[in-house]
């Protein structure tokens, strides 16, 4: 696996400590039975039915029985710790792949690729799969390997002896194949993408292929794609069948080895007759078992992970962009909260012109600024590259000297809110949808800003803060929505806060409440605003208007740019 796979993987993981904690720790249990019955075997052999005391062997049998069921037990309660490692994973892996996929389909101007799709369900979808299974079968061999070796060990050194330098030279040697088997599995992949792309452009242009008398030549393309991927897949299946001769030197020949020297071993005192039966019951039980799913469905599974893991790393890599400080893993941290925009330009596509077309401003910590111009022109654009959720076609945007899209998304979301025209308000209790940017809040602080920005009505009327909202959208009218988003970002973290018309559903006075409850909030103010009272309320002011923009205040604007008087008299008129 490349390093880049090892990364992707690396930070699909990240968080998952507990859950791996607690699964590390249901598998010693699950080992019990693999370290224990070789031993308990032996004793039930000899100090029980050779005894002349089967009462006796039946017992140790029954221990090694309760064994088992304490490791069913284990097995059962490892699934919701399974499900908080994997799940997290393909979200994880599916983020990284949509945005990789729509920023190259930006960049190069051509719609996203049809191998992009399989990556995107299939891949995803595979690695999620492997990495349980893995954790369901790889974890509890190398715990069991891990056992029985030892109980082996314990039991009898001249077995161990007779058995264990031919496996561990195996399990040596096996991981060199792993390389060349990890090539063939990754040729399969890049086989299927093939079959992928190519169905894909013949079902895409299905009608001109009929139309020119093509069925034939697309038919051999995809033909030509298919038969690909059965080579590849055959190769990959011919080099697996090696584990049957791994199989045969590590586990049976030391099986065979035991069998033939036993008779002598046990007449020699050398051995009891139990011990040769517990040895025999560790490699049969266990290690034959557990070497064949290593060389085999193990081995095959972590080559296949390799290998889709390493597709998706080339494919889901997001440029980094380098800029102020920098935190732990590379990424930059900002110095305080002032906005500054140097050269911005964006457009949606490298041929479509610009929306926005070389913007400079600088926004000091503390400012409240109101964005003004006609439909269409750029403002709600503006608002997404400020908060980093756009990336500049040219030019940058920078929060506190680190470039905002180079953020992780986590600092960034604690720095920058942007607030849309459509409030989101999901189902759970009135508490939750406001505590979801601020977890750590209390119930003071949630009612002083429900307060502040004029929500306190809606909330008393749902119930107060432990009100249910099972259904927001007939609950609550978009004003009311609207209100409960204030406050949620009202008492979030964040010390820049953008509202894209996010009180256009609220009469003048609710608006203007509001606005004043953020502008007097510690932190920078930005307003997208859709009334003449947003801008005489802001310190500045910022027309768009086409290839130029002016910055002043309001009434500045108003003596000055002649667009911001026609823009006030249509307002003023409204």
């Amino acid at each position: 696996m490349s390093r880049g796979g090892l990364r992707l993987l690396r930070d699909g993981l990240r968080g998952t400590r507990r859950p791996l904690t607690r699964i590390a720790g249901w598998s010693l249990l699950e080992a019990a039975p693999a370290l224990a019955s070789g031993w308990v075997t032996a004793t039930a052999v000899d100090r029980g039915f050779l005894a002349g005391r089967p009462l006796h062997g039946l017992a140790w049998l029954g221990l090694l029985a309760a064994l088992y069921v304490v490791r069913a037990t284990a097995e059962r309660a490892l699934f919701p710790h399974l499900a908080d490692i994997v799940e997290p994973l393909r979200d994880h892996l599916v983020r990284r792949l949509v945005r990789a996929s729509l920023e190259r389909a930006a960049r190069e101007g051509r719609a996203v690729d049809s191998a992009a799709v399989a990556r995107l369900t299939r891949q995803a979808e595979t690695v999620r799969n492997l990495v349980a299974t893995l954790l369901r079968t790889a974890r509890p061999l190398v715990v069991t390997l891990l056992a029985a070796v030892a109980g082996l060990t314990v039991l009898d050194a001249f077995a161990a002896a007779v058995v264990l330098p031919p496996l561990l030279l195996v399990l040596l040697v096996f991981p060199l194949s792993l390389g060349s088997m990890m090539r063939r599995r990754r040729a399969v992949v890049l086989a299927e993408e093939r079959v992928a792309v190519r169905t894909g452009e013949v079902l895409a242009a299905g009608r001109d292929i009929v139309a020119l008398g093509a069925r034939d030549h697309a038919l051999s393309e995809v033909e030509e794609a298919t038969t690909g991927y059965v080579r590849a897949a055959v190769s990959a299946a011919r080099f697996a069948a090696v584990r049957v001769l791994l199989v045969f030197l590590g586990g049976h020949l030391p099986l065979l080895a035991l069998l033939l020297t036993g008779p002598w071993l046990v007449s020699s005192g050398r051995m009891s007759a139990g011990e040769l039966v517990g040895a025999v019951t560790y490699v049969t039980g266990y290690l034959i078992g557990a070497l064949q799913a290593v060389t085999g469905s193990v081995g095959g599974q972590l080559t296949q992970l390799g290998s889709v893991l390493d597709r998706l790393a080339e494919t889901a890599v997001v440029e980094d962009k380098a800029a102020g400080s920098v935190g732990r893993g590379g990424a930059p941290v900002p110095d305080g909260y002032a906005l500054r925009v140097d050269g911005l330009t964006f457009g949606y596509g490298p041929h479509a012109a610009p929306v926005l077309r070389d913007l400079s401003l600088l926004l000091p910590e503390g400012e409240h600024l109101a964005i003004v111009g006609a439909s269409g022109i750029g403002k709600s654009t503006l608002a997404g590259l400020l908060a980093g959720l756009e990336k500049p076609g040219a030019g940058t945007v920078r929060l506190g000297g680190a470039e905002v899209t180079a953020l992780d998304d986590a600092l960034r979301a604690r720095s920058v809110a942007l607030v849309p025209q459509e409030a989101y308000v999901f189902h759970g209790t009135v508490r939750d949808n406001l505590r979801y940017l601020a977890a750590a809040a209390t119930d003071t602080e949630l009612r002083r800003a429900v307060g502040e920005v004029g929500a306190d009505t809606v909330v008393d009327r749902l119930g107060g803060l432990d009100a249910e909202l099972t259904d927001p959208a007939g609950q609550l009218s978009a004003g009311e929505r609207q209100l409960l988003v204030l406050a949620r970002v009202f008492v979030a973290p964040a010390r820049v806060v953008v509202l894209d018309e996010a009180t256009c559903h609220l009469d003048p006075v609710a608006e203007a409440r509001a606005e004043r409850a953020f502008a007097a909030r510690p932190g920078t103010l930005v307003v997208i605003a859709h009334r003449l009272a947003s801008a005489r309320r802001a310190r500045r002011v910022l027309l768009l208007d086409g290839d130029h923009a002016d910055l002043g205040t309001h009434e500045q604007l108003l003596a000055g740019a002649r667009g911001y008087a026609d823009l006030a008299g249509q307002w003023t008129a409204v």
